[in-house]
């Protein structure tokens, strides 16, 4: 009785001490515009989660013109870091690892990136908000999306 005791407290502890893989941010699924002064606009698309794996495409502009667009996608990486990678304008892709992650927050930074090197998405009511920074939270870029039916 003892070893089987002995060996359950023993898987328990190494559970515990596993820390928690941040889930992916399927509250971010769906397609987001942003409206801004002087016919500025943004608006990002991302894909319903599905095998661990989140697809998105950005695209900005001013009236009738697309100035910037990007690729991402939200994954695991080989060590089963939650990231973000993302490619501006086609560029090669740029990795963020999670650092945070609740039910309507997440947090990607990456120290070693010029700019940005850090990435947050959240929710306030029905609203997505996003902003790209350095690690300190200078030089920010902020937008405030709602969410559209396609």
């Amino acid at each position: 009785m003892m070893n089987v005791t002995g060996w359950i407290f023993a898987l328990l502890a190494q559970a515990a001490a596993a820390p928690a893989q941040p889930a992916l941010p399927c509250w971010l699924s769906g397609s987001w515009q942003s409206e801004e002064g002087e016919g500025r606009w943004t608006e990002e698309n991302w894909t319903d989660c599905r095998a661990d794996t989140m697809l998105g495409t950005g695209r900005g502009g001013r009236g009738e013109e697309a100035r910037s667009f990007e690729f991402m996608r939200i994954a695991r990486n080989e060590n089963g870091d939650l990231m973000f990678w993302g490619q501006p304008f086609g560029n090669p892709a740029a990795g963020f690892r999670a650092v945070k992650a609740g039910p309507a927050e997440i947090v990607f930074v990456n120290p070693n990136h010029n700019y940005p090197q850090r990435i947050r998405y959240w929710m306030e009511g029905e609203m997505l908000y996003a902003e790209a920074s350095m690690l300190d939270g200078s030089k920010p870029q902020a937008w405030r999306y709602k969410r559209v039916a396609k």
